[in-house]
């Protein structure tokens, strides 16, 4: 059994989180915090995810004495409460899962510091399948070699305001690599896809805000004779929750260093 606390709780992935780990028999649920002053603190875990079911776990806004009580730490917060949520975790000598994104160069210095005490796993996507993409993404470059030009479409809600997403970076990341390039120096953006065409040997990088799309994502290997396609279409935040879910069971058996979702999944010789 492993306890988990998730720090967010009332957000939307904070939320996904609760949902699918109540349906988890492996999984407990030990504690749910928010920021001080948030209107729902008091409530139960399920009263917040319009669950009939009561867990007795009432949110918070006091991290330190649930996650004194628990395993490991589900971190879907801001960016700069990361930091400090998994220093936290660091004393306490509990593991910790990040999920958020867009922390700044100092910040993600006291993550790594956290990690030389505790085991973190920390991605921009906790998604299984993403994360395969990422991997077979990778592999393609390296097996396809340079007479494929790779271009990568991603398409989101347009709520979301930073483009390219993190995943489709990680994306061409991991293409770059295979292809034995460093991915700074081929890395074009298109945002919303309006450029006629491309140099020669570019990853380039289409964004689109549509709708309510959660997230879509397509790596394409354009050949003169051929093309290849590779593609991931997440249906719901369950996705990532169920990911996230899957690293906190892993990481509690691990050695202090940062992980990510590649370590959990056994991927990162693929």
């Amino acid at each position: 059994m492993t306890r988990i606390v998730i720090a967010g709780a009332a957000g939307r992935m904070g939320q996904a989180l609760i949902r699918c780990s109540m349906a988890m028999p492996d999984v407990e649920l030990a504690g749910v915090v928010e920021r001080t002053g948030h209107e729902w603190l008091g409530r139960d875990a399920g009263e917040i995810v319009g669950s009939d079911i009561r867990t007795g776990v009432a949110l918070t806004d006091e991290l330190g004495p649930v996650l004194s009580q628990a395993d490991v730490l589900i971190d879907f917060t801001y960016h700069s409460v990361v930091p400090r949520n998994a220093q936290l975790a660091a004393r306490l000598k509990r593991a910790v899962v990040i999920g958020t994104t867009g922390l700044t160069t100092e910040e993600s210095m006291d993550v790594d510091k956290a990690a030389g005490q505790v085991p973190v796993v920390w991605a921009p996507n906790m998604s299984l399948g993403v994360n395969l993409l990422f991997a077979m993404a990778k592999r393609a470059a390296a097996v396809l070699g340079s007479g494929y030009e790779v271009r990568i479409d991603e398409t989101h809600h347009v709520h979301k305001l930073d483009a390219p997403s993190g995943t489709a970076l990680r994306l061409g990341e991991k293409a770059a690599d295979g292809a034995g390039v460093r991915f700074e120096d081929v890395y074009l953006h298109d945002e919303g896809g309006v450029m006629a065409s491309y140099p020669a040997g570019r990853i380039v990088i289409r964004s689109h805000r549509e709708g309510e799309v959660f997230g879509d994502h397509t790596v394409a290997f354009d050949g003169a004779a051929e093309r290849v396609e590779l593609s991931h279409h997440v249906k719901s935040r369950d996705a990532l929750a169920l990911g996230a879910l899957h690293a906190a069971k892993w990481v509690c058996s691990q050695r202090p260093r940062l992980y990510d979702m590649q370590d959990v999944l056994g991927l990162r010789d693929v």
